[in-house]
């Protein structure tokens, strides 16, 4: 039998990762820009790497998935479900390697490896995220029969916006961390 404390924290733990679902919901679909042509102006990749620097690389994974699955419910393609698997990958690897970088930018020896490590990891999350779900477009657009040729038109602006995306996030992680931090060490 488990520990009240053990039950109690995975409870927390969950409740943690529902908050940064919503959050990303609400970035995602309600404060974000569409532009036709496969482009969306947002910050909703800020609570997958919130949840990469605070939490275990499940709980920034869960978040990924969980809150990319419920923005394609809110806002359907007009194909429908028939890919829907294939919009979940991207933001799961995007949260595997932000995980990734995350631990060893908490592993740095000094502050500074550790803002650097930080910086690289949220580009390298950010861009990761472009070219995927770039990639899911073509393979949406093969699968389901529809035209991706003026896409390749399209990357330049989105890698445009991957590096507004960038410094957004390069900006907001490093201040809300030492806060998130603490707020969390005090519910423990």
């Amino acid at each position: 039998m488990q520990s009240p404390v053990s039950a109690r924290s995975k409870i927390y733990r969950i409740v943690l990762d529902a908050l940064f679902v919503a959050l990303y919901v609400i970035l995602g679909t309600f404060l974000s820009f569409k532009i036709p042509g496969a482009i969306q102006i947002s910050v909703s990749t800020l609570p997958i790497l919130l949840c990469a620097f605070l939490f275990r690389p499940s709980d920034a994974v869960a978040v990924a998935v969980v809150g990319n699955f419920l923005e394609q419910v809110i806002d359907p393609s007009p194909y429908g479900f028939a890919t829907l698997l294939i919009w979940l990958i991207p933001g799961a690897l995007t949260a595997l390697v932000a995980s990734m970088g995350a631990r060893r930018a908490s592993a740095a020896a000094s502050p500074k490896t550790a803002a650097v490590l930080t910086v690289v990891t949220i580009v390298c999350a950010e861009f990761l995220l472009t070219v995927l779900n770039t990639g899911a477009l073509y393979l949406d657009g093969y699968l389901l029969g529809y035209s991706v040729k003026a896409l390749h038109l399209l990357l330049p602006t989105r890698l445009l916006n991957a590096l507004v995306r960038s410094v957004l996030s390069c900006v907001l992680v490093p201040l809300l961390l030492p806060t998130l931090r603490r707020v969390f060490a005090r519910q423990r």
